[in-house]
């Protein structure tokens, strides 16, 4: 550890004498200057958008944001040249010393706008190309690009953010397509292949087209990023595959795509599962990178499937994409917890199924199981480790069980970072980036963190969206449009009393309020009042 200490040391020392000719040659900041990220999301959603950037505030930075004008939203598409004239201008800024980017927002708009556009592949390429022309004028300045390989819903009923024929043809399409993945990789037994037929033969020829079509752009893109990350112009690339499954077309576009990029080691490109939690992800990788930290992380999972579980909307084990996300943000899985800066311990589902947080077996009371997962939690905080929880034994919100045995037991504030937001790859990519800066933000912005997931995953997402979604049906199938407001109130009041009869160690969690920034139930924004 000390040996890591004075490499840190000569590291600043290089760091400081590098900022220093930089200000000479380049208008640079002065060292005294805060730090600042330029931050472009994949759209305005609190979670992609806001809450990444309070955590990097809260770890000392300071994070320049495109105005909620710019950025795609649940009915915007955004706006391509001013995201890039916005760019343009940061990049600008004398203390800037990184640049995270969404490319899906930079060409398409917005993450929704790239699974609907009509936008020509010439265009696309011109979008692309303005990369190397931003670099070219900001040569100094390191990018670090995500961009998403498009989902394949199982199903058409996926909140209306896929083209309107996915309604009807949504389940066909996506059985077809994992009968294409499967033919390349094993083969199809006969009756497979005679359903592979049918479902061409059925999903009508202008449908399979257009979605094809799109996805063929994707891919371009997609192959044009790994050019750039390849070239130097791209720092690091990061290519997230959207919500997938084992077999599908996101996992063979993913496939073939790994097999592009493959002369390029992980600090330069990597392809992995999940992408609302990646901007988050690469905003710790340049801290890291800034400051010159390789952070230890000892991994420990809950009893039973454990690191083998395959969660829903993934397309590999759990454990395969915690050593990517650990690479990902400039870290190092360690194998003895002796010499690590985070301990992040995984809820994972007994048999490996993770379910939807909804289910009646979500219950609100600590079982055996949570608590003696719940023991290794204290274990580690007694020993002085910092220690995260990464909950992913269900999907759309927090383990109800195991966040009972944390709060019984007052462990909800010791700990260095939770999560339990939508997939297990959405949780990991908070729960790993918050608990590795813990040590940077200090107690009290650890805790305003803790206190918004908590209150989003655990009070919101596992709890209180499904009471006020039937509180909202007495106004009728357009409650959201006529009466936003009066469910709003109603889910501050639902929020707040949660608060108190859950998060009483920390009173100022009954003062937060939530609103439905995209007008739906699946997401909310809450807010210290």
């Amino acid at each position: 550890m000390k040996i890591r200490k004075i490499i840190s040391v000569i590291c600043a020392g290089v760091l400081l004498l590098t900022g220093m000719c930089m200000m000479v040659n380049t208008g640079a900041a002065a060292v005294s200057d805060k730090p600042a990220l330029i931050f472009v999301p994949i759209d305005n959603r609190p979670i992609t958008d806001l809450y990444s950037a309070q955590t990097m505030e809260q770890a000392g930075y300071k994070v320049l944001v495109p105005p909620d004008e710019l950025l795609g939203g649940n009915v915007n598409e955004g706006d391509v040249d001013g995201l890039w004239q916005w760019l343009d201008k940061a990049a600008q800024e004398p203390a800037v010393v990184a640049a995270v980017i969404s490319s899906d927002s930079m060409i398409y708009g917005s993450l929704v706008s790239s699974r609907r556009h009509n936008i020509p592949a010439e265009t696309l390429k011109t979008r692309v190309e303005r990369f190397q022309s931003f670099h070219m004028a900001h040569p100094y300045l390191k990018l670090y690009v995500f961009s998403s390989i498009m989902r394949t819903p199982v199903q058409g009923s996926v909140g209306g953010k896929e083209p309107d024929y996915y309604v009807q043809w949504g389940a066909t399409i996506f059985d077809y397509s994992a009968l294409m993945d499967k033919s390349e990789m094993t083969g199809l037994t006969p009756q497979e292949q005679k359903q592979l037929d049918y479902d061409r033969w059925s999903i009508p020829q202008e449908v399979l087209s257009d979605w094809l079509g799109r996805r063929s752009k994707n891919f371009e893109v997609n192959k044009a990023l790994i050019d750039m990350s390849r070239s130097g112009t791209i720092k690091y690339f990061a290519l997230g595959r959207d919500d997938n499954s084992p077999l599908s077309q996101t996992h063979m576009e993913g496939r073939k795509l790994k097999e592009y990029g493959k002369d390029l080691d992980f600090t330069k490109y990597q392809n992995m599962n999940g992408i609302d939690e990646i901007g988050l992800l690469l905003l710790t990788k340049a801290s890291n990178d800034y400051r010159y930290n390789l952070p230890f992380v000892f991994v420990e999972y809950n009893t039973g499937v454990g690191k083998n579980t395959v969660p829903s909307y993934a397309d590999e084990k759990i454990d395969n994409t915690v050593d990517e996300y650990i690479k990902c943000i400039g870290g190092m899985e360690v194998t003895t917890p002796k010499r690590a800066d985070l301990v992040l311990m995984m809820n994972s589902p007994l048999n490996g199924k993770t379910m939807y947080s909804g289910d009646k077996k979500n219950v609100m009371s600590a079982t055996p199981r949570s608590k003696a997962f719940a023991d290794r939690i204290e274990y580690w905080l007694n020993m002085g480790k910092n220690t995260g929880v990464a909950d992913i034994a269900y999907y759309n919100g927090a383990d109800n069980s195991l966040c009972c045995a944390l709060r019984d037991r007052r462990l909800l504030y010791r700990l260095g970072s939770y999560a339990g937001w939508n997939t297990a790859t959405n949780t990991l990519g908070y729960a790993l980036p918050q608990g590795v800066l813990a040590p940077s933000i200090g107690t009290a912005g650890k805790n305003e963190l803790l206190t918004v997931r908590y209150l989003d995953e655990w009070a919101y997402e596992a709890n209180i969206r499904q009471e006020l979604g039937q509180y909202a049906a007495k106004f009728g199938p357009d409650a959201l449009k006529t009466n936003l407001r009066d469910i709003e109130l109603r889910g501050t009041e639902l929020l707040q009393q949660f608060a108190r009869n859950n998060l009483a160690e920390y009173p100022k969690a009954a003062q937060y309020t939530m609103i439905l920034p995209w007008q739906r139930f699946f997401e909310n924004k809450v807010a210290a009042n």
